[in-house]
């Protein structure tokens, strides 16, 4: 046989065997010599049914009498025959394996090729392809949650909801745009610290998520600036109303240290499309509104 068809052989992660016309061994490969502990040398010529008690059997000779005699292929599920070659060390697990019969016309002979696979080895490449899937999906996940997300409150960032308006723009959907500045935070940092004041930014943004609907979007875009985009809000009227319902949700107190901290929130708003046809323009319009509300506070 060519010395590159063994080297390939050789390589196989399964079993390879190749019986004469009289059914004695003639290639015996490296992955039953590393499996079985039986080198080539040592069954080279032997009787496959020496080597390989199971396959003494009147099913598995009428096999390789069709495959030496019309070229049948047959195939013996590990459903239903678990094993056939014996592992090295006795105390081992006995694995589950196909095999396959065949029929091989090589160099003006007939042989009969019988291939031995390890389902359970099967079986664990794939699990372990399966894990490195959900391993790579959840790495995946994880950037692209990094990237729209901010870390502190968990909320949609700057690129999240620059990217929704775009879309929404390209779709030509009506939608709101608000901005929104908490009064007094700082005073906040001040008096509690930098800690607290990170935690008065989550509670703002746990309270404010739970305002909004399905659709809506509440982002925070660095600070104590958010924004919330709304769909659907078509009249003046029912702009102003949803000011003052936020106005008022988020002016509720918060509890810190066990004091009661109240903030108030100045909110300005710019329209899709009257007040603009992109986002930078929809951005500083809504911020312009939102100082313009600040000043009257003050």
């Amino acid at each position: 046989m060519n010395d590159l068809y063994l080297a390939i052989i050789n390589q196989l992660d399964n079993g390879i065997i190749l019986l004469d016309d009289q059914l004695n061994i003639q290639l015996w490969n490296t992955w039953l010599a590393k499996y079985t502990g039986k080198t080539e040398d040592e069954v080279k010529g032997l009787p496959i049914t020496e080597v390989i008690p199971r396959f003494d059997n009147n099913i598995y000779a009428g096999m390789f009498e069709k495959a030496l005699s019309n070229g049948q292929k047959s195939f013996c599920s590990a459903a239903m025959h678990q094993y056939f070659v014996e592992g090295r060390c006795s105390n081992m697990k006995q694995p589950r394996q196909n095999v396959l019969i065949r029929h091989l016309h090589l160099d003006d002979k007939i042989y009969v090729m019988i291939e031995i696979h390890d389902v359970a080895s099967v079986y664990e490449r794939i699990r372990n392809l399966n894990k490195s899937l959900q391993h790579s999906i959840g790495f995946t996940k994880s950037l692209e949650r990094f990237a729209y997300y901010d870390s502190l409150t968990d909320l949609p960032n700057r690129k999240f909801i620059l990217e929704r308006i775009e879309k929404l723009i390209q779709q030509e959907t009506i939608f709101v745009l608000f901005f929104l500045d908490l009064n007094g935070f700082k005073a906040v940092n001040d008096q509690f610290g930098h800690l607290q004041g990170d935690l008065l930014l989550q509670m703002f943004a746990k309270r404010g998520s739970q305002f909004i609907c399905t659709q809506d979007v509440l982002a925070r875009l660095g600070g104590d600036e958010f924004v919330l985009l709304v769909e659907n809000l078509t009249t003046l009227d029912e702009i102003e109303q949803h000011m003052e319902e936020v106005k008022a949700l988020l002016e509720e107190p918060f509890i810190i240290e066990g004091q009661q901290v109240v903030i108030s929130t100045s909110i300005g708003h710019a329209c899709f499309p009257r007040d603009g046809i992109t986002a930078n323009q929809l951005l500083n319009v809504a911020d312009s509104k939102m100082y313009a509300d600040k000043k009257e506070i003050k």
